[in-house]
């Protein structure tokens, strides 16, 4: 048996959103990141352009040197009844680093437990957005910002970098090794995968940022019978295959899980976990 035993939608079938008409929508919002240094950066312009010629095969911007915005014509956005580039942006903060506004953040950080103290060294960030790409389809516009992001950790060399949208901070090696592979890691930093201890011996785990594509995040809550580390890895292929294909799952459809049981139901919620939003929600047997 697959990884899912139903993916494709008859035509007399709703999609998951109408099946759960209580439910609200997940909503694209923009990608942001941050991008931490011990000491001042320097921005040259010049050099993170000539880094996008490696990753793209057409890139503008204005010719002001103070403007960071960069416009990518492969990727075009239809707006009404004009059409534009996908932009991204580098915003430079005036403002110290704080970091009481990470204190949900670190105790997920299992794959960085050092964070802390390397978060404590920067003196200094930048912020990377998107601009005018809502419209396209998720694939396309999570990889133009990847590439995007990859050419500014490449000349610029944080210490750090930090994906808002799932609170997962990376260490800029690791990034650039992950987008770089032949299959490309592509969630890499775009999907954090959480873990609460909700009591009486139960554990809630998801997966963030997700959502912030308007996709559904996925939500599993289950005993200690079962290894966490097992249960990431189911998450974790669920959220490929449907990021990767665009494949919706249906409610009350089955995926295959893991044990004794393996055909795990599936079922349209709203998280337990905050922010509040649409997750698939995968019960265990």
């Amino acid at each position: 048996m697959g990884l899912f035993d139903i993916f494709k939608r008859k035509p007399s079938e709703v999609p998951p959103q109408v099946a759960a008409q209580e439910l609200v929508p997940n909503e694209p919002t923009l990608q942001f990141v941050n991008l931490f240094y011990d000491n001042k950066p320097e921005i040259n312009k010049d050099d993170i352009i000539s880094e996008l010629k490696l990753r793209f095969k057409n890139v503008d911007s204005p010719e002001s040197e103070d403007s960071l915005a960069f416009f990518f014509p492969e990727y075009i956005v239809s707006i009404t009844d004009s059409s534009v580039p996908a932009q991204g942006a580098i915003l430079s903060p005036d403002a110290e680093v704080n970091l009481d506004r990470f204190t949900k953040a670190f105790p997920q950080s299992w794959h960085w437990s050092e964070i802390k103290g390397v978060m404590e060294k920067c003196n200094f960030e930048i912020n990377l957005t998107d601009r005018m790409s809502k419209n396209l389809a998720h694939q396309a516009r999570l990889e133009f910002f990847q590439k995007f992001l990859c050419a500014v950790v490449t000349v610029t060399k944080p210490s750090v970098i930090y994906f808002r949208n799932s609170e997962k901070f990376i260490k800029p090696d690791d990034f650039l090794e992950a987008c770089d592979k032949e299959q490309g890691d592509f969630l890499h930093g775009a999907m954090n995968i959480r873990l609460f201890n909700i009591g009486d011996g139960e554990v809630l785990m998801d997966t963030f940022g997700l959502h912030a594509f308007g996709i559904a995040d996925f939500e599993c809550r289950f005993t200690r019978k079962y290894d966490p580390g097992e249960i990431a890895g189911v998450l974790t292929n669920i959220a490929y295959y449907v990021f990767e294909t665009g494949d919706l799952i249906r409610n009350d459809t089955t995926i295959q899980g893991i044990g004794k049981n393996p055909i795990w139901k599936t079922r349209y919620k709203e998280s337990m976990a905050e922010p509040k939003r649409l997750v698939v929600n995968v019960i265990p047997n």
